[in-house]
């Protein structure tokens, strides 16, 4: 063991011997969360915010794995899947919850002391438990089964009235100090995250495996080192619901990310936004495409599209509007990040949340 003092105390830091190196054990804790809220940009969005909340309290954050819905499937996708750690521990430390699972939860975590946060009761459906009911729907249940924990032994905490906020670290460092491993039912982060988490971003980079499949995937397709327009476009069943709110709620005037590309919305805050921000008509698509190519200083002949919907119809009559252009229309693929990231250019609606990623 080693010691580390100050003027006021000594700390005692364990380690763990895992594949020749050493794990110390965060004496000042862990966060530990659910990363289901939304899709990909929704958790991604969050990560930020549980970034910045995790360093606020100084303690690690293990990172979730990123949850993927196909065909009403759910699958977990590894953090360092995605994204490089060392960038990240560069800003704080992190770990993933894979390696905090199989190495450190039987002596930081045991089964017999875990409890599990969140801001109040969430009820569970037949009214009769009022705890956090981690356990209860789908994506929790589901997660939590994944990483095989059945109950906590310790039950719910609340944490009301404190909010999970950087500006509230000291009351959380005083209040949970006793609690090891802070497990919350959901990211402990706001929606959309504040202006200041958006900063980290700068620490977030794609792993490479997702740039090299990247590069392996236009290699295929034909447009390996030509400049390319990358189209990034959700228009799925889920996502009109989700622009209908604009019509249901006139004056609204933020959804999702809309501030990061709207200065309507970021300065002037009582201008609801447009329904055109969120789901815009071909016409605009198509001259989106049109100026974009004529503005670029590279000669662009291939367009990629990412998308929430493979909608043939659509494909054609861009093609048609655009009839020099050469299509790359979508597959199935977990490597698109990797592609938009080596675009020039790229569009994509405002309020999509991806301004962040794709370093």
């Amino acid at each position: 063991m080693r010691f580390y003092s100050n003027l006021f105390a000594f700390i005692i830091i364990e380690w763990k011997l895992i594949c020749g190196q050493h794990i110390d054990i965060d004496p000042n804790g862990y966060i530990m969360y659910c990363s289901c809220m939304g899709r990909f940009g929704n958790q991604a969005e969050q990560l930020l915010g549980s970034l910045q909340f995790a360093k606020s309290v100084d303690r690690t954050l293990i990172l979730p794995p990123f949850i993927q819905y196909n065909h009403y499937k759910i699958n977990f996708i590894p953090f360092d899947d995605y994204f490089e750690l060392e960038p990240i521990q560069r800003f704080h430390r992190v770990m993933t919850l894979e390696t905090f699972m199989k190495y450190l939860s039987p002596t930081v975590w045991p089964e017999e002391s875990r409890s599990i946060l969140c801001y109040s009761s969430r009820g569970s459906p037949d009214k009769t438990d009022q705890g956090c009911n981690p356990l209860d729907g789908n994506p929790f249940n589901s997660f939590w089964t994944h990483i095989g924990v059945k109950e906590f032994a310790n039950g719910s905490v609340f944490h009301s009235p404190l909010l999970t906020d950087y500006k509230y670290a000291k009351e959380w460092k005083t209040r949970f100090r006793d609690i090891k491993v802070l497990a919350f039912v959901g990211a402990p982060s706001a929606f959309p995250t504040n202006e200041k988490a958006v900063q980290i971003q700068k620490y977030i980079t794609l792993s490479s495996r997702v740039t090299t499949n990247g590069d392996k995937y236009r290699k295929a397709r034909g447009f390996e080192g030509k400049p390319y327009l990358a189209l990034h476009l959700r228009h799925g069943s889920d996502w009109l619901k989700a622009c209908d709110l604009l019509k249901e709620n006139p004056n609204m005037n933020q959804l999702f990310s809309s501030q990061q590309c709207s200065p309507v919305s970021h300065h002037s805050p009582h201008i609801p936004l447009p329904y055109e921000l969120c789901f815009p008509t071909f016409h605009t698509i198509v001259q989106q495409i049109k100026q974009t190519i004529s503005e670029s200083e590279e000669q662009i002949e291939t367009i990629y599209i990412a998308t929430d919907n493979n909608n043939q119809t659509l494909w054609q009559l861009i093609h048609e509007s655009v009839p020099n252009m050469t299509l790359i229309t979508p597959t199935k693929t977990m490597w698109s990040s990797g592609v938009k990231n080596k675009s020039k250019p790229f569009i994509s609606q405002p309020i999509i949340i991806i301004k962040h990623f794709g370093n």
